[in-house]
């Protein structure tokens, strides 16, 4: 979730994967450990805590990168904050467009890898005679938990977090919540229904879903990190709105 590419730094991390070049900024690492930092135990479970970010984050944004390439295109990662953006930069090309439904799928294809992994994984627990609750339950809408050990405390606690942040960061994305996927999906299937007014309707819907999240994280969650983050994220839509209408933000 990037509204821009940040800036190379000294500290970051590049690798490549399936042919795909990745970069992470020090500022994944950073946010991680503070998010992690307020329900650790100790240093080996935040460690356990950073590296499912890093991995389910990865494994979202190659989504986007995999769907992106079978359209033609040449697409990067950034791994940044609580999340990433894949793109591609100057040196990309495209053989073909993928009109509105391409975008739709493009965007679609970050959450869905995310629940693939975490199928894959629940598969492979219960194959191997793990007990594991997949379970409705908030703030996320569903909750998946091994109920025995795998391994080692550590193990567990591991798997657990890989598919808390997995399911949980797919279902946050999928709200039509500009830039988010689900906003970004609302914007290709309005602007498909509605060419002429398709990015304001887009623009409205993400501001008044926003808001309603930051209520319900202030009423019923008692949470104020959601709540500050889609505070922000209904600010930048409505900044956006105006902007779009020809007007400042005020």
């Amino acid at each position: 979730m990037l509204f821009n590419e940040p800036p190379y730094t000294q500290w970051d991390l590049h690798f490549v994967l399936l042919g795909i070049p990745v970069r992470v900024h020090p500022f994944l690492w950073l946010v991680a450990v503070l998010l992690g930092t307020w329900g650790s135990g100790g240093a080996w479970p935040l460690l356990s805590w950073v590296a499912a970010v890093f991995l389910s984050i990865l494994i979202h944004e190659l989504g986007h990168a995999l769907a992106m390439r079978s359209y033609g295109f040449s697409p990067s990662i950034v791994l940044y904050g609580m999340g990433g953006l894949t793109s591609f930069g100057p040196g990309g090309t495209s053989r073909r467009g993928p009109g509105a439904w391409g975008h739709v799928l493009i965007s679609a294809a970050g959450p869905g890898a995310g629940f693939l992994l975490a199928a894959a994984i629940v598969a492979a627990l219960r194959l191997s005679g793990h007990q594991v609750l997949v379970l409705p339950g908030l703030p996320m809408g569903v909750m998946v938990l091994l109920r025995d050990e795998v391994g080692s405390p550590l193990l567990t606690d591991f798997i657990n977090q890989v598919l808390w942040v997995s399911v949980a960061w797919g279902i946050v994305n999928l709200l039509p919540v500009f830039p988010l996927d689900g906003g970004q999906i609302a914007r290709q299937l309005l602007l498909k229904a509605n060419p002429w007014d398709g990015i304001r309707q887009s623009l409205i819907l993400s501001m008044v879903a926003a808001i309603s999240i930051v209520v319900i994280a202030l009423v019923a969650l008692r949470d104020f990190y959601i709540a500050l983050m889609f505070g922000a994220l209904a600010y930048f839509s409505y900044a956006a709105l105006q902007a779009y209408r020809g007007r400042g933000p005020w």
